[in-house]
């Protein structure tokens, strides 16, 4: 399985997973709960009106942590681009009725989607055997 797949397998088995985003050295994290795969990258959405569209603005260096129910976990790094991709927002809203109930349509000019094209992950676990590393 290569890197993207792996990070969205790990994003996608969990009810939620947490973004970092730090502004000015203060780290700040909250959970998110959709990502997909289109175009060789990895998708997400948020509001223009929310503060992470805010930080991410000023400092598009995230880290995103998805812990599993064996107590696998993943981190993944990398710096996202703000694409505000009708296609991406239309499959959006047809796969994840939550988000369509948020947003309503792909034309909400406050719905806007992001991506990270180049990132790194580690996944590691309590056997104390070394995180497992790769990119996408």
């Amino acid at each position: 399985m290569d890197g993207l797949n792996t990070v969205l397998e790990y994003l996608t088995s969990v009810p939620a997973w947490y973004l970092a985003t730090s502004v000015g050295g203060q780290p700040h994290v909250r959970p998110f709960s959709f990502a997909q795969i289109q175009d060789g990258k990895l998708w997400f959405c948020t509001a223009r009106s929310k503060d992470v569209f805010k930080q991410l603005e000023m400092n598009p260096a995230v880290e995103i942590c998805a812990v599993t129910k064996d107590m696998t976990w993943v981190r993944i790094t990398g710096k996202v681009s703000f694409e505000d991709s009708h296609a991406i927002k239309e499959r959006i809203l047809s796969e994840q009725p939550m988000i369509k109930g948020i947003y309503g349509t792909a034309d909400n000019p406050d719905f806007t989607t992001f991506c990270i094209e180049h990132g790194g992950y580690a996944i590691a676990d309590f056997s104390g055997n070394p995180p497992r590393k790769g990119s996408f």
